[in-house]
């Protein structure tokens, strides 16, 4: 019996498994192809020229590689403020003792619970009045607060697993308590400032609606706006659009493979 359950496992398993990756697979299929083979009444997996021409035509476009700079400034700047004002907000729920601290932190979380989208006109006009309308200002400052209230409570719930016991001790030794943060707590909680770069990195790379509306000139959108501009008016370019998403993608890949590989250390390590 237990034979037969672990064979029913497998088998969903690797279902489950072929039915998330067979859209990449067809991506990058797509992305192979030349524009008559997309367009045939009847499609193949398998390209019958297969040709990187998409990839260099993506590549050489100037407005692509301006996308690709833009998310990657954005996104890493973001990031980086995310861990900073997270790591500070999570010690102070964590350690601190203050009037309404619970309320505080529940309502500091229970922003994330509200839809982006009904947020999207307040925050336009709250931008234009600060003339953040079309910045690189303007969408951190946005990917920001979006990122900052889950990744606080992720950075409060690792501080909260560290025994108080050796913050004391340090400050025994002549430490103040911003020395045994960043000596003591912080590198205790590395895995959890590691999963808060990965979720900001990932909010602010993705994000689509907010970039198409806080942001006017070409010069200072994102991919993902890079992505819905092949779709114009004559059609829509697959091939082309799908050896974009295809590179858009290796960059987030990249740095989670980085990263990962700390991240399971620091687990397996036992911190």
């Amino acid at each position: 019996m237990h034979s037969w359950y672990k064979l029913l496992w497998w088998i969903g398993t690797s279902l489950y498994g072929l039915l998330l990756i067979a859209p990449l697979l067809w991506m990058f299929s797509t992305s192979l192809k030349k524009t008559n083979e997309i367009l045939q009444p009847h499609p193949t997996i398998i390209p019958d020229n297969i040709t990187v021409q998409n990839y260099i035509h993506v590549v050489n476009m100037p407005a692509f590689r301006g996308y690709l700079f833009n998310s990657l400034f954005v996104s890493g700047t973001t990031t980086l403020i995310v861990i900073l004002l997270s790591s500070l907000a999570g010690y102070g729920f964590s350690r601190l003792t203050f009037k309404g601290k619970r309320f505080f932190f529940n309502s500091f979380l229970s922003v994330q619970m509200i839809p982006g989208i009904v947020l999207l006109i307040p925050l336009f006009f709250i931008l234009q009045r600060l003339t953040l309308i079309d910045t690189y200002t303007g969408l951190i400052v946005t990917y920001v607060a979006f990122s900052l209230p889950f990744c606080t409570w992720i950075m409060t719930s690792f501080y909260n697993r560290i025994p108080k016991e050796l913050e004391e001790a340090a400050f025994m030794d002549g430490a103040t308590r911003f020395q045994a943060f960043y000596k003591v707590v912080v590198p205790l909680s590395f895995p959890g400032v590691l999963a808060v770069g990965i979720f900001s990195f990932l909010i602010a790379w993705d994000e689509f609606l907010f970039a198409l509306t806080l942001t006017d000139s070409e010069s200072k959108r994102t991919l993902p706006y890079g992505l819905y501009s092949f779709m114009n008016q004559y059609g829509v370019e697959w091939n082309t659009l799908m050896a974009a998403a295809i590179l858009t993608m290796i960059p987030p890949i990249i740095i989670f493979l980085v990263i990962y590989k700390y991240f399971s250390k620091e687990f397996l390590s036992g911190h």
